[in-house]
């Protein structure tokens, strides 16, 4: 497996890569809008980019996704309920794709956002995009969106039914504003959550929905207008420059 981590320093953001050698393929997942990183690395392994995932509609930074897609003819892949003004190739929960030697699962963790996706490689990986963080899981209190009834079932139904081996890469780290208890270590196991993630040691829906409620980070700069871009609902020159 060819598995590369892009780390953005100025806003915490985690984007990755993910390949097969042998048919000179590769996934970029989360992209961000600064796209120039992603091509280089594919064309310095002789990958060529065939899909583009966001794992959802991004509401901290502006999404690369659409930006890569044209750059390269790869289509973009979100969760079938995502609602986007652009055209898009729709997953659901349990999709199964092939990248070369590498095997891909689509599993749907919604909660966060209600087209939340997490991909599982092979069975030994997990992008976990903003469901699970080290130390911590997906905000719930912007634009409304947050569900912790699908957050509490995709944490505790799906991720934690992982082996507690599988590596857990989420698609922010500490200084994000999308979550209060990130740890700044960009991966971590489905073990090492299990046991020392404290939103996940809650021992009921109630308290969990409490836990993550109480004292939420302030909200991203401009998320409301990021959000809208990222849907295709307004242009990137609606937003002004603090929230790029």
């Amino acid at each position: 497996m060819i598995f590369r981590q892009f780390l953005k320093e100025d806003n915490s953001c985690s984007s990755y890569l993910v390949g097969c050698q042998s048919i000179g393929e590769c996934a970029v997942i989360d992209p961000l809008l600064e796209t120039e990183a992603y091509l280089q690395v594919a064309k310095k392994l002789g990958l060529k980019i065939t899909f583009v995932f966001d794992t959802h509609i991004h509401a901290d930074h502006l999404s690369g996704a659409r930006k890569l897609s044209d750059q390269t003819g790869a289509p973009v892949f979100l969760h079938e309920s995502a609602r986007v003004n652009f055209s898009f190739q729709p997953v659901k929960d349990g999709d199964r794709f092939r990248l070369g030697n590498r095997r891909l699962k689509i599993i749907h963790t919604p909660g966060h956002t209600p087209e939340s996706i997490s991909l599982l490689f092979d069975g030994r990986l997990v992008l976990t995009g903003d469901c699970l963080f080290v130390g911590d899981v997906g905000r719930l209190d912007l634009i409304g969106a947050g569900k912790a009834e699908e957050l509490y079932s995709s944490l505790h139904e799906k991720l934690l039914k992982l082996d507690d081996i599988v590596e857990v890469y989420p698609a922010h780290y500490g200084g994000s504003l999308c979550g209060k208890g990130l740890e700044q270590k960009p991966n971590s196991t489905i073990g090492y959550e299990r046991s020392h993630n404290s939103a996940l040691n809650t021992r009921s829906l109630e308290e969990f929905l409490e836990f993550v409620l109480r004292s939420p980070p302030r909200a991203p700069p401009g998320y409301e207008t990021i959000k809208k871009i990222n849907s295709g609902e307004l242009a990137q020159s609606e937003l002004a420059p603090e929230g790029r």
